[in-house]
């Protein structure tokens, strides 16, 4: 994952966007996150919690799409936007503040473009995790509301 971020180039502005390809929005987003500094760790962890979730959750859906795009979506939210604050000169007095703040859409192809790339690092780690983790959670807290009676 430390890869993925420090490969990632550099970040682009959210209104820059238009017309990239989805592998390119994708590149740009781990730039994004490793710009603002998201630790690798952050995103092995909610790669993971995601596919604990959906494993422990009966009436989820299945599909490996649906588990990266739910993954991207998350990490997307980390570092999104791109936020611009400046002052605009005033004849009549002081100067007045402006502020604009852009985010670029969290859907599509891109979102599975990251999702299969955090997917590539994470796979191995998550077949050997999320038992124990479901486990975890369990005894913590009791069996998900869609275990009430059904078994696994």
């Amino acid at each position: 994952m430390d890869y993925l971020l420090a490969g990632s180039g550099r970040a682009e502005a959210a209104m820059n966007l238009r017309g990239l390809s989805a592998a390119t929005r994708a590149r740009i987003a781990f730039a994004r996150l490793s710009e603002a500094e998201v630790p690798a760790s952050r995103l092995v962890a909610i790669y993971v919690a995601v596919a604990a979730l959906i494993e422990d959750d009966f009436g989820s859906h299945r599909t490996r799409e649906f588990q990266i795009v739910q993954a991207a979506k998350v990490a997307h939210r980390l570092a999104s936007g791109t936020h611009r604050r400046w002052q605009m000169w005033n004849p009549k007095g002081a100067d007045v503040p402006i502020e604009i703040h852009a985010y670029p859409r969290s859907a599509g192809l891109v979102l599975r473009k990251i999702g299969e790339a955090m997917g590539k690092v994470v796979d191995p780690l998550v077949a050997a995790a999320v038992s124990e983790i479901i486990q975890l959670k369990v005894t913590k807290c009791g069996p998900h509301p869609s275990h009430r009676g059904q078994q696994k």
